[in-house]
């Protein structure tokens, strides 16, 4: 397969929704192609001036896709999808989830020279026998990058062939060096909270494999001082019931629930410390980049798929006792200390986490070698 160097490279990135980091997600594709034409189209979700500029690239296209209409063969949506491509004539497709990986799979029947890179941000999306069997008999050609080893490894259990096959490819996450902080003092100010607490930071949405309940638990049970709190940023579905957790526990005056922040990463510089109590089903963590990015010191589980962004940075655990035991250890380091933890996560973020080296690992996969004699690498030197 190859493509004439006398056109852009033109890559369509499907996106099933633009929730939580799927912006970032989407806008780390775009930066990595930044000489190609690249369409970002999101089948659910109205438009949004924000969203575009975030999301960078050519163009964003919404396609307002009712529920209803992701469900099933999702004839509609195929019919509505066929119109970009015989207009466009895409080279690749990088499809985010399932669903998109799916729309892209059936509408390469078509199509047989597209590349499609399905990129998996979850465990045990092909543990259904219908999805493993889409890949593993019917579409043959398509590509699965996978967030971290956790989730390759896992993807291989369910569909053994991919992986002898070599079509399961690991690639991380990214962040931009544009990425702007607030000051320690202006983000303070914001949650209410003066300059002289000691604050433990988490951030995500508010489900079950965020395990807040653990990090609550883990933090009565450490025994602070008043002047040492927590604040959490997200919602989600179990935003009541930890509340009541934490009264129970009795330390509601010792935890801020700040609820949903856009763009919260900007304010990491009011932490001391980010925890990220997370069950093994977290797949990556976009979160801990963003605490990298903010030189903060890290306390994390021993999930798997965290395992590819911390490597040998931070401190882990495995159970609320330990966590509770790193919570007052970190507490009691001295600031130098602290800050040198936080140096050492930013190293890592500088060496594997910016955009170049995403773009370096992305270009490098073995499906992308076939456009290799088209030059769409970044203008300017790494």
């Amino acid at each position: 397969m190859s493509v004439s160097a006398s056109r852009k490279l033109k890559i369509l990135q499907l996106c099933h929704d633009y929730k939580g980091p799927f912006p970032l997600i989407c806008r780390q594709y775009c930066d990595a192609f930044s000489n190609a034409d690249v369409t970002t189209i999101y089948l659910k979700g109205q438009a949004s001036n924000i969203i575009t500029e975030r999301t960078g690239g050519d163009k964003v296209i919404y396609l307002h896709s009712p529920s209803r209409s992701l469900r099933g063969v999702k004839f509609s949506l195929l019919c509505r999808l066929f119109v970009f491509f015989y207009r466009a004539n895409f080279d690749i497709v990088i499809a985010h989830r399932y669903k998109p990986i799916y729309l892209a799979g059936v509408i390469s029947f078509f199509y047989r020279s597209l590349l499609i890179l399905g990129v998996v941000h979850e465990h045990n999306v092909f543990h259904r026998f219908t999805r493993a069997s889409f890949l593993k008999f019917w579409r043959r050609g398509i590509h699965l990058i996978a967030v971290s080893r956790s989730v390759a490894n896992n993807i291989a259990q369910a569909i053994p062939s991919i992986a002898r096959d070599r079509r399961i490819h690991v690639l991380g996450h990214a962040l931009s060096k544009d990425a702007k902080l607030l000051s320690r003092e202006t983000a303070r100010e914001m949650f209410g909270i003066s300059s002289d607490y000691f604050i433990f930071g988490a951030v995500g949405r508010l489900i079950e494999k965020k395990r807040f309940d653990l990090l609550l638990i883990a933090f009565a049970a450490a025994e602070f001082d008043d002047n040492c709190v927590l604040v959490i940023l997200g919602d989600g579905p179990q935003a009541s019931s930890l509340t009541d957790l934490a009264k129970s526990l009795g330390i509601l005056d010792q935890v801020f629930f700040v609820g949903h922040l856009d763009r919260a990463a900007q304010y990491y510089k009011a932490f001391d410390c980010f925890v990220m109590p997370s069950s093994e089903a977290e797949a990556f963590g976009v979160v801990l980049l963003e605490a990298m990015f903010a030189r903060l010191p890290i306390i994390a589980s021993d999930a798997p798929g965290l395992d590819d962004v911390l490597c040998n940075v931070g401190i882990r655990f495995s159970g609320q006792e330990e966590l509770t035991r790193n919570l007052q250890r970190l507490y009691r380091l001295s600031s130098d200390q602290r800050s040198e933890l936080g140096f050492t996560a930013r190293e890592r973020l500088d060496q594997e986490f910016f955009i170049e080296s995403f773009s370096k690992k992305l270009k490098q996969l073995p499906p992308m070698l076939a456009f290799s004699k088209v030059d769409f690498s970044p203008s300017e030197e790494f």
